[in-house]
């Protein structure tokens, strides 16, 4: 580092003070990243006086207390805890094996009885389906000719039945890659070490196989989802594989997510975050979407709400590098989060979603006043702030977009936060963490259809393996106008 010169007391103050500015700012940095390796990333905020917890009514689980010795002939032992699992299902299958004394130790014996345990066990779950297709034939009728019955369901064709892997097999296959995150090399190495002996290009056929069946399906609920008039909308990387490139660049899955209604949610790959891909996407939206302060969703015409999580998290930033007056702030953003976790609690003893919008309307009247204390105590820190410091980035983030939070208080339907959308966006971390990269902007494309299913299923507190099960084989018979019958809110399974 080259000191610069300096001549005069004033010069040599503003280099002192330039190179506070940077320590400073190389400090912050710092922390950030050891928090990143090393710390929580949680973004509770813990008050540093006697202020009360953000949910008072809840009560903290007692710590556990060391065993207490209890005496025992000849020495001490401790005392049991108890077991994590205390009963073993009674619906789970059974399986008797009978362990009997031996020959010699029971000779002139009788036997009274059995001292009897359980533990739980596991096989593997592959097996093969021998199909035998009855055939008539007439004897004495041979203009008759001969007839068969008919071939069961194919997983892909109801009709053709050709297929060498069953609609269980494919669903298990396309589960685990998709909500499980193992990748298809990975699982031909599994099933091998349970005697099947299946190529990766063959799990990878039936995959692609699976997601190309339920593009109609997914054209319709993307359809769906675009006439809802509360969308979270977000996006997240994931690496892709460029032809002819040495590296992976980063690609993108964006998401939409209903706000009202039953859930569904579809995501879109795309090789851009732009501002083009945005308005490709909701470019014809009419209703309100609830995001980030993302640059890219900025030439939209649609109404646009903020999100008070990324506010809290800038704050959050700020109060853990020391900086102790946004305290006041991060306090105000607590009161709103907990006024809206009141409203929750109250509409869901009522239980519907009507009661909801009625609670959250008659809270928010109280919002307003924290959220106008708010903004005039961003202000005032705005102006006793240097605006390189983290103060100043983190008041200048919540005044910079201070309509679009305030939306949420004018409509019922819309929350408080973004992190509906968000919390989808773990699934692909962790699918970007175990299978690395999209082949291609198709094999991208073919995740985010069958990652949207997997998703909108789990929202639906709904089985994706099972959802798929009874899907697959109805998507050839099932006509148009009622497809809709297939998507997850409205799924039914026609399995016994």
């Amino acid at each position: 580092m080259v000191l610069p010169e300096v001549t005069t007391l004033a010069e040599a103050k503003s280099v002192i003070w330039e190179q506070a500015e940077e320590i400073e700012k190389l400090s912050n940095e710092l922390s950030w990243f050891k928090r990143q390796m090393f710390g929580s990333k949680s973004e509770h905020y813990l008050p540093t006086d006697d202020t009360p917890a953000l949910f008072p009514e809840e009560t903290l689980p007692e710590p556990v207390k060391e065993s207490p010795n209890i005496t025992v002939a000849e020495h001490d032992r401790h005392a049991r805890q108890p077991n994590a699992l205390a009963e073993i299902p009674a619906d789970l299958p059974r399986e008797e094996r009978v362990i009997d004394v031996p020959e010699d130790q029971r000779q002139g014996m009788t036997l009274i009885g059995y001292a009897e345990s359980e533990r739980i066990a596991y096989r593997t779950g592959l097996y093969v389906i021998h199909f035998k297709r009855a055939k008539y034939a007439a004897p004495d009728d041979a203009l008759r000719g001969v007839v068969t019955a008919p071939a069961p369901g194919d997983v892909f064709d109801s009709a053709s039945g050709r297929s060498r892997y069953d609609v269980s097999f494919v669903a298990k296959v396309v589960a685990d890659k998709v909500e499980n995150a193992i990748p298809l090399e990975r699982q031909a190495r599994m099933f091998g070490n349970e005697g099947l002996p299946v190529a990766p290009s063959t799990l990878e056929d039936l995959y692609k196989r699976t997601s190309d069946a339920l593009l109609p399906l997914y054209d319709r609920m993307t359809l769906l989802i675009m006439q809802c008039d509360i969308l979270h909308v977000d996006e997240t990387f994931i690496k892709m594989m460029v032809k002819g490139a040495r590296k992976c660049k980063n690609a993108y899955m964006w998401c939409r997510l209903t706000g009202v209604g039953p859930p569904m949610i579809a995501f879109h790959f795309s090789p851009s975050r732009s501002q083009d891909v945005a308005e490709s996407l909701l470019g014809d939206y009419s209703g309100t979407i609830l995001r980030d302060s993302y640059i890219g969703y900025d030439k939209l015409e649609c109404d646009v709400a903020c999100c008070w999580a990324h506010v809290r998290r800038y704050l959050v930033v700020a109060f853990d590098n020391g900086y102790l007056k946004v305290e006041p702030l991060l306090k105000l953003v607590r009161d709103l989060y907990q006024i809206e976790h009141d409203a929750k609690e109250r509409a869901e003893k009522k239980g519907t979603e009507t009661a909801l919008f009625q609670e959250r309307k008659t809270a928010r009247r109280m919002s307003q006043k924290l959220v106008a204390e708010f903004f005039e105590q961003a202000k005032v820190l705005r102006d006793s702030e240097r605006p390189s410091s983290p103060v100043a980035k983190a008041v200048n983030y919540a005044l910079n977009i201070e309509a679009e939070l305030k939306k949420f208080l004018n409509n019922p339907k819309l929350n408080i936060d973004n992190n509906p959308a968000e919390r989808l966006n773990r699934g692909v971390a962790i699918i970007r963490k175990n299978c690395l990269f999209a082949g291609s902007e198709t094999g991208g494309q073919r995740l985010a259809i069958l990652y949207s299913f997997a998703a909108s299923c789990k929202a639906n507190n709904i089985c994706f393996r099972q959802w798929l099960e009874d899907v697959l084989p109805r998507l050839s018979s099932t006509s148009a106008n009622q497809i809709e019958s297939l998507l997850p809110p409205n799924w039914k399974s026609n399995t016994k």
